[in-house]
């Protein structure tokens, strides 16, 4: 069981929990034999996907992504050159736009750290930095120093060189839905030894999904003596009060978010508009399931436009004893 906390713009209170993770058993809520819960790499891997070259993502405050193992990202502030982000684990980052970068600057509440990022230098050129644009056979490597510690107790240092490549286009399906996604590999090696060999230390996986501006399914795997990272999108959750959606609206959208996934079909689309007509919200459940120990959750899509701006939210929300419809996070 998971705890829904205080900030979540689109259920109510602390006190509601429900089971996770989602990569569960799961059966239809209309009583039909079990079914295979959504998760990643579900389309054969022949699949054709046709992606328009993909320039960074761009990220709207208040944001937050809810990941398959309970944990949680939110932006909390950003411009074209940074992001910085919140985390369940009460970290504060400071990030590139470009997600193949790790954070150039992260605390928590007992250390610090920073990273210097430079290209790599050959006898006779420079690599590139980037692959963005993204197209598949583009490819970057660079060198990465890092610093980090306890500040005026001890501080560690390391450097690391990395490369990255986009290798192709995927579908990708993921509890938050099915997306048309580029697979970005990024692998960490150490400075050469004497017998001129890198080692790898660690190689990470993104499916990056344009319609949505984020990783959709990211893998991290260690040569080391660690465990394997798994994590999948399980919802988008925009701050309506950063948006500059007031009180009433805010309750208006919580009550039919509510409505909505307790009565509506699945594929039927509800609309709800504030009395001035400048805000519509349309929620659409997607799907219905049972977690393994009977807890009903839906998948859905939600439209919100505020006539300046219209974007497209999905998600997963399960019903908890009290009868209210919440997302799963730490």
């Amino acid at each position: 069981m998971v705890s829904i906390i205080r900030h979540l713009e689109l259920t109510l209170p602390t006190s509601i929990g429900v089971a996770f993770p989602f990569i569960l058993a799961v059966l239809a809520i209309s009583g039909c034999a079990p079914m295979a819960p959504p998760t990643a790499h579900q389309y054969p891997p022949t699949t054709t996907i046709v992606l328009g070259r993909s320039t960074l993502p761009e990220h709207t405050v208040g944001t937050t992504f809810v990941y398959s193992d309970g944990s949680w990202e939110k932006v909390v502030e950003t411009n074209p050159s940074f992001v910085i982000w919140e985390t369940s684990r009460g970290e504060r980052l400071l990030s590139s736009p470009d997600f193949t970068y790790r954070p150039a600057r992260w605390e928590n509440k007992n250390m610090k750290g920073y990273r210097f990022f430079t290209p790599t230098k050959y006898l006779y050129s420079t690599t590139q930095t980037s692959v963005w644009p993204l197209a598949v056979g583009n490819r970057t490597h660079f060198d990465e120093k890092s610093k980090w510690g306890i500040p005026g107790v001890y501080e560690k240092h390391a450097e690391a060189t990395w490369k990255c490549s986009v290798d192709e286009t995927e579908r990708v399906q993921v509890p938050a839905g099915t997306f048309d996604t580029w697979k970005i590999t990024c692998s960490r090696f150490n400075k050469m030894t004497r017998a001129g060999r890198a080692i790898r230390w660690e190689e990470k996986i993104f499916h990056y999904a344009p319609t949505i501006g984020h990783w959709v399914l990211f893998e991290q795997n260690y040569q080391a003596a660690r465990p394997k990272v798994h994590k999948e999108l399980v919802a988008i959750l925009p701050s309506l009060s950063a948006l500059g959606i007031d009180k009433n609206a805010i309750v208006g959208i919580k009550e039919h978010f509510q409505q909505t996934l307790g009565t509506a079909a699945s594929g039927e689309m509800n609309r709800w508009t504030d009395e001035n007509k400048q805000i519509s919200f349309a929620m659409t459940p997607v799907a219905t399931y049972r977690l393994a120990d009977g807890t009903p959750c839906r998948r859905y899509e939600q439209r919100l436009d505020l006539g300046w701006q219209s974007k497209t939210y999905y998600g997963i929300a399960c019903r908890g004893e009290s009868g209210l419809w919440t997302i799963p996070r730490k």
